[in-house]
C-alpha cells in the first residue's frame, strides 16, 4: 500500500526529483513482504525454451559444456539481412500444452512463453 501511495501521482514522474537511492523501493517492498506472509513468492519449478534445449537439464548441461547456440539462420530467408547467424529454438514441441486451434494463431514467442510457464508447474 505504501508503494502505491508513493507512486500514485502521475506528475511525479515528469518533474525533477531528488536523486533516487539505489534499490530503496525494492528494499522497502522486500521488507514489507517479509512481514506479510501472504505476499511471499514461492518458486515451484523451472521451465525453459532456449537455443540450448527445451528443458532445464539439457539447457544447463549444454551451457556448462560451453556449446554455442548460434548457427546459420534456416527458419527464413536471411539473405536480405546483414547477418546470417542467430540463435534459433529447435525441436520445439507444444503438443499437449497448447491446443491446436490457438497454436495456429500464436506467434513463436508467445508459444515459447506459454510452454515454459506450463512446464514449470
Amino acid at each position: 500500500m505504501a508503494l502505491q501511495q508513493q507512486f500514485s501521482g502521475a506528475r511525479a514522474a515528469s518533474r525533477p526529483t531528488r536523486p533516487a537511492r539505489a534499490g530503496s523501493v525494492v528494499v522497502r517492498a522486500a521488507a514489507a513482504a517479509a512481514r506479510d506472509p501472504s505476499k511471499r513468492i514461492v518458486i515451484t519449478g523451472i521451465g525453459c525454451c532456449t537455443v540450448f534445449g527445451n528443458d532445464p537439464d539439457t539447457f544447463y548441461n549444454r551451457l556448462l559444456a560451453g556449446e554455442s547456440g548460434i548457427s546459420l539462420i534456416d527458419r527464413f530467408d536471411a539473405s536480405e539481412f546483414p547477418t546470417k547467424f542467430g540463435g534459433q529454438i529447435k525441436n520445439f514441441d507444444d503438443e499437449g500444452l497448447i491446443d491446436k486451434k490457438n497454436a495456429r494463431r500464436y506467434d513463436d514467442c508467445l508459444k515459447y512463453t506459454l510452454v515454459s510457464g506450463k512446464k514449470h508447474m
